[in-house]
């Protein structure tokens, strides 16, 4: 893999944090890389449409947060969240936006 191309992130599932290298478009969205290495029960229901709010995860804040898109905010608005820093997984694209952090998944709401 192409040094310039790797996202290095930490994921922290079931109490147990893990480091991930992957790269760019490797796979579709945060969700499905969690969904694809850890296998949380009950992760994902709505297969990634921004809607249910079972793919909650706390990002670092160590920089900017790619912005929203209109299920996402309204499914988190839903739910009572207003934490920036809580996002659906689904609805982040693994990118270098994310390389460098850290990404607790959440029990659901």
């Amino acid at each position: 893999m192409d040094n310039s191309n790797e996202i290095l992130l930490k994921v922290i599932c079931e109490g147990n944090q893990h480091s991930i290298i992957t790269s760019k478009n490797a796979y579709r969205s945060l969700m499905v890389l969690i969904k694809d290495r850890f296998y949380p029960d009950g992760f994902g229901e709505c297969g990634g449409m921004g809607r249910c709010a079972t793919c909650l995860v706390r990002l670092s804040a160590i920089k900017e947060i790619p912005g929203m898109d209109r299920n996402e905010s309204s499914t988190l608005s839903k739910q009572g969240i207003i934490d920036p820093f809580i996002r659906l997984s689904c609805q982040l694209l693994v990118d270098v936006s994310l390389h460098d952090r850290t990404i607790a998944v959440l029990d659901s709401v």
